[in-house]
């Protein structure tokens, strides 16, 4: 695996072992990226079930202010550490060893805001669907903010979860890549 594009395009970056993490394909994430290009650069940028850590690390090398990353499994935060450390963006990067359901509460909690947010969990667990309700819930999610959800191509979300509202849907093979902004609040 290796980054796409900004200050550290073609630096290659540790991947999973043998069935340990689905990491996104690079034309899904090179897709995902072109999308984002406009809001990505200064942005505060979550990075939920964050497996390889290749979406929060894509984000920094375009430009991220900062990347927060999330996941419970050991082998993934160490991976994401080992990374961070080896791209040089320790001063830039939070990694997260806990469940996602918990960090978004915390960071709710201490009123942590973020402008873009992606989510790639696991397939078949409705994990995104109940991410999206909570996210809809809590204030992680700046007004105007960005939510993208990676999922298995034959799963569909819904239009809207609270005021979190699908702005854009793509396929790409096996994957499919949803887009929701938070409504503006008053």
């Amino acid at each position: 695996m290796q980054i796409i594009s900004g200050d550290k395009k073609g630096y290659r970056i540790y991947g999973p072992g043998p069935d340990e993490i689905r990491p996104m394909r690079q034309l899904v994430r090179k897709a995902l990226f072109d999308i984002l290009r406009q809001v990505v650069p200064d942005s505060q940028f979550l990075d939920l079930y964050a497996g390889t850590g290749s979406i929060g690390l894509e984000a920094l090398s375009r430009g991220a202010s900062s990347v927060t990353f999330v996941d419970s499994f050991s082998g993934a935060t160490q991976l994401i550490n080992r990374n961070v450390e080896k791209l040089g963006y320790q001063s830039r990067a939070r990694v997260y060893e806990m469940k996602v359901r918990e960090a978004i509460d915390k960071f709710d909690r201490r009123d942590r805001r973020f402008d873009v947010t992606f989510l790639g969990p696991p397939y078949d667990e409705g994990l995104s669907e109940e991410t999206l309700s909570q996210l809809a819930g809590k204030n992680v999610v700046r007004s105007q903010g960005l939510v993208a959800v990676e999922v298995f191509f034959k799963n569909d979300l819904a239009d809207r979860y609270g005021d979190l509202v699908k702005i854009k849907e793509s396929e790409y093979g096996q994957n499919k890549l949803y887009f929701y902004r938070r409504e503006k609040r008053s």
